[in-house]
């Protein structure tokens, strides 16, 4: 962080304002210009002031809080909240009227230290380019469509081209990727969640569990409850570490709007929604967009993938654009045979169903998603899978970083 970034504090209870005050002064870099404790008052100080950040305690009204936040007529610097984390509707809300941060009600000097370097950092973050691992956040317009399938056969077809890639199942509380893989992993999200600050490297590839596809797979906790220990931070300190290991970083995202879906979202270099082509699901579809649009996503990095398209279709590619005012970006044929089997016997359709439409149709889009990123596409030996296998086995051994590149 190289500017300083002037702070307004805004809550009810004097003594939280007062703490919060004390720990944001003790950053480098920091300035408390006004603290503000009526919606008046702090009208008046971000006037005055002109902070860059502006520290809103949700309290014991959190609702209420954010209906006068709503209210402000005047232009709003940055917004970090913290308030009741066990809410989606109150997070979500948060989001859609331009909070960069949601922390816990009482969040600790860590927390408040990392959330301020994010925003010192900007709302994209500094990306240290080509040797990071792209980030490719998966996530369904609605239950069913096979968002969980898309993001397990992506994650195996970029590894199958030589690129190292890990595959997180934050689509809780009922991923299923340890399913669609057939393995039974003996670590899981919640580890991640009872690590806290020692998350580093040499932990996080410990517990991840190696497919034999070569694909590195990090599974949802069995236990639902367990979804509830998972966090944005936790989401953000997984990814930085393993964009650092890996080729490609895979995320299955839930569907269902909490904090750590927001967290992956902001992070991933590249968001596919999955729908199909009929109206609910790109009913579904459209709201999911519109939402990310209203978060600050640009449209060249949303994706509308159709997944098991058919010719038994009622919605047609000109319906499709014009209701989403875009066509699809990609298509997955409708092979229900093949997928099934995949899922049955934990064995990615490259090695299932080779050379299948289906199998071409996942390759396709693996290069599509290189192609999304601005990474070359990786070169590919159709005649000799052995070799392909070969290349992909030293860049695990050797953890070279190849990008996808062979």
């Amino acid at each position: 962080m190289v500017r300083e970034l002037r702070f307004v504090i805004f809550s009810e209870q004097e003594e939280f304002a007062q703490e919060m005050c004390r720990r944001l002064s003790a950053l480098r870099h920091v300035a408390v210009v006004a603290i503000a404790s009526e919606i008046d008052d702090l009208v008046e100080s971000i006037k005055k002031e002109a902070p860059h950040v502006l520290f809103v305690d949700l309290g014991i009204a959190p609702h209420v809080v954010l209906d006068q936040l709503e209210g402000i007529q005047v232009p709003m610097p940055e917004l970090l909240v913290c308030g009741p984390q066990d809410e989606s509707r109150l997070i979500l809300r948060a989001m859609q009227i331009g909070a960069k941060e949601f922390l816990p009600p009482a969040p600790e000097s860590a927390e408040i230290r990392s959330a301020v370097e994010r925003i010192g950092r900007g709302s994209d973050g500094e990306r240290a380019g080509s040797e990071r691992g792209p980030v490719i956040a998966v996530m369904g317009a609605k239950g069913g469509v096979g968002s969980t399938v898309v993001a397990c056969q992506l994650a195996a077809s970029l590894q199958c081209g030589g690129a190292r890639t890990a595959l997180i199942d934050l689509n809780f509380p009922l991923g299923d990727v340890a399913l669609h893989f057939d393995v039974e992993a003996s670590y899981t999200l919640s580890d991640v969640a009872e690590e806290q600050e020692q998350l580093d490297a040499n932990f996080v590839e410990s517990i991840l569990h190696e497919h034999p596809s070569g694909v590195h797979i990090l599974a949802a906790s069995p236990r639902i409850e367990d979804s509830e220990l998972i966090t944005g931070t936790h989401v953000e300190r997984l990814i930085a570490v393993l964009r650092e290991r890996f080729d490609w970083v895979v995320l299955d995202v839930s569907r269902n709007w909490n904090e750590a879906t927001v967290r992956a979202l902001d992070l991933a270099d590249q968001i596919l929604v999955i729908t199909s082509l009929d109206v609910p699901t790109l009913h579904h579809a459209k709201k999911h967009m519109e939402l990310l649009d209203r978060l600050g996503h640009r449209a060249d990095r949303i994706q509308a993938v159709v997944n098991r398209r058919s010719p038994m279709d009622a919605v047609s590619d000109k319906d499709f654009t014009s209701f989403l005012g875009r066509p699809p970006s990609a298509s997955i044929p409708n092979d229900y045979v093949n997928t099934v089997n995949s899922v049955n016997e934990g064995r990615p359709i490259f090695q299932l169903a080779p050379r299948t439409p289906l199998d071409e149709a996942y390759r396709k889009l693996a290069d599509q998603v290189h192609e999304w990123c601005g990474i070359e596409l990786p070169e590919r030996d159709d005649a000799n899978d052995g070799s392909r296998k070969l290349k992909a086995r030293f860049g695990r051994i050797f953890g070279k970083r190849t990008n996808g590149t062979a």
